[in-house]
């Protein structure tokens, strides 16, 4: 699976503004978690980094309502 990769080479080269604001971020999780992850991305025909930052700003939205209910 290269879908990461992919983007990591795109993120060094630094072809545009949007590219160069992106932060390499190191990042063990559970290996079946990444498989299910990397067959996603292949079956959506995606990278498996944009399924990865989809889920972190689903986590966050989910987390900022809780907050904001909260109060």
């Amino acid at each position: 699976m290269l879908h990461g990769y992919s983007s990591f080479v795109m993120a060094q080269k630094g072809t545009n503004s949007a590219i160069k604001r992106r932060k390499v971020f190191g990042l063990s999780i559970d290996r079946q978690l990444m498989l299910d992850i990397q067959h996603m991305a292949l079956d959506q025909d995606r990278y498996t980094n944009d399924l990865v930052e989809e889920a972190l700003k689903d986590v966050l939205k989910k987390y900022r309502e809780k907050e904001k209910n909260a109060k």
